[in-house]
C-alpha cells in the first residue's frame, strides 16, 4: 500500500508498509541543556507507549555536544500517521513549553529499506 506526498512542489510516494525511523535533531541551548536531558529520558518513554512506537535511542552529536538526535523506531506509517494526527502536538508541545526557545527542532521521517549487520 501506498500514499502520495507532496514536498517542492513534486508529489513522491510513501510507503505504508515498511518500518520507519523517526529522527529528531534538535539544537539546545547550552544553559538548559542539563534540563532538557533529564527530561528527555521520560519523555521518549512516553513516546514509546504509543501503537507502534517499538524502541527509541538518543545520540550526541561528536562535533556540538548541545545538538542531540533521538530516533524512534516504529512498525509502519500507519502508526506514524497515527502520531502525527494525534498526540504529536501535544508531545511537541510540552517541550516549547518548557524549554520555549531554547530549543529547536528538525524533525524527518525515513522509511527503513535495509538492514545489515548486528
Amino acid at each position: 500500500m501506498a500514499m502520495m506526498r507532496r514536498r517542492h512542489n513534486r508529489e513522491i510516494v510513501v510507503s505504508t508498509n515498511g518500518k520507519i525511523l523517526y529522527e529528531v535533531i534538535i539544537a539546545v541551548a547550552p544553559e538548559v541543556r542539563e534540563d532538557y536531558l533529564t527530561w528527555l529520558a521520560p519523555h521518549m518513554d512516553a513516546m514509546l507507549a504509543f501503537d507502534g512506537f517499538h524502541s527509541a535511542d538518543w545520540f550526541f552529536n561528536t562535533e556540538d555536544e548541545n545538538e542531540i538526535t533521538c530516533h524512534y523506531r516504529l512498525r509502519d506509517m500507519t502508526a506514524m500517521n497515527a502520531y502525527l494526527a494525534g498526540p504529536a502536538q501535544e508531545m511537541r508541545a510540552d517541550g516549547v513549553k518548557r524549554f520555549g526557545d531554547k530549543i529547536k527542532a528538525m524533525r524527518r521521517i525515513l522509511l527503513v529499506q535495509n538492514r545489515s549487520g548486528t
